[in-house]
């Protein structure tokens, strides 16, 4: 490591600045993503004449397609990179988003869900992954606060923002629901050019930092890879990762809370709309238990320290 003294907490700030808006707004965009069908629902039912079971089937089919391509995708993104592999998915899940508001079956809407869910699969891990390409391990936790804060705030955005969208029904001969889609579908897309432009792949090739700033990272975390190294005595690969029990007890929490959190988020909106408020409304009333959990996480989570 480099002996010339170096101001670590300015050097992580001034990287924290330069990846983190364009990464967590990568995360905002797929949680505003996730809710746009809760809110197309409202309408969407009703012009496709679809029950609630093929909804429910359709918004599930977009898990199936993320847990089958996560692993390959993740393999993917570190072969050709973080920058280069996040623009793709962005592209792909905002065209296919931009698909969806041309939905005119079942088996069309069960397709695109799956298409979407395989095309955004492993946005939240690889990000993890290209973070820790970045950040030294005790500086790591601070930062996924303000990148998990995202998943809050898109959560929080998605109500007003998809409820006014909704609003706007026959807006250019389009129904609300199909506005919804082909906004929230642009969204990612302008980001994804952003992202292939913009963001750094790793300390080496990058010119934000000066010399000694850059020295000092990239000796920290290669001190750090090395110890790592010299500490696993296991020969790992990525099959006995996937069935170490360690993460299978995990798999299934993380399963539980998620069939809890969308469950209701993608029916609020629906019960919300039996109060007989209208669309707007809707979306600012569906955002306030998101303003909440967004307090909570920066005034109690690590965000706050």
């Amino acid at each position: 490591m480099s002996d010339i003294p170096v101001d670590e907490l300015a050097v992580i700030n001034k990287v924290a600045r330069r990846l983190l808006p364009l990464v967590t707004a990568c995360y905002l965009g797929a949680y505003i993503d996730r809710q746009n069908i809760a809110f197309a629902k409202l309408q969407m039912m009703i012009d496709l004449h679809v029950s609630e079971t093929v909804f429910a089937s359709g918004a599930s089919l977009f898990f199936i397609g993320y847990m089958i391509f996560e692993i390959p995708s993740n393999l993917l993104l570190h072969k050709f990179g973080a920058s280069r592999w996040i623009a793709r998915i962005g592209i792909s899940w905002g065209i296919i988003t931009i698909l969806l508001a041309f939905t005119s079956s079942p088996l069309m809407f069960y397709i695109l869900r799956f298409l979407l869910g395989a095309a955004e699969a492993g946005l939240y891990p690889g990000i993890i992954y290209y973070l820790s390409l970045w950040f030294p391990a005790q500086h790591r936790v601070r930062m996924m606060g303000y990148f998990t804060l995202a998943s809050s705030v898109g959560n929080m955005l998605s109500g007003p923002i998809c409820g006014w969208l909704l609003s706007k029904h026959g807006f250019a001969s389009l129904a609300g629901w199909q506005i919804i889609f082909l906004v929230t579908g642009i969204f990612p897309i302008i980001l994804a050019i952003l992202v292939f432009f913009f963001l750094p792949e790793r300390p080496e090739n990058q010119n934000f930092l000066n010399n000694i700033e850059k020295k000092w990272l990239i000796d920290t975390l290669a001190s750090e890879k090395e110890k790592v190294l010299q500490n696993d005595s296991q020969n790992t690969n990525a099959l006995s990762v996937i069935f170490d029990i360690r993460v299978i007890k995990l798999a299934i929490c993380f399963m539980l809370i998620s069939i809890a959190s969308y469950g209701l988020s993608y029916w609020l909106p629906s019960l919300v709309n039996e109060f007989g408020v209208g669309y707007t409304e809707n979306g600012f009333l569906n955002a306030i238990p998101y303003f909440l959990a967004t307090l909570a996480l920066i005034f109690l989570g690590p965000v706050s320290t």
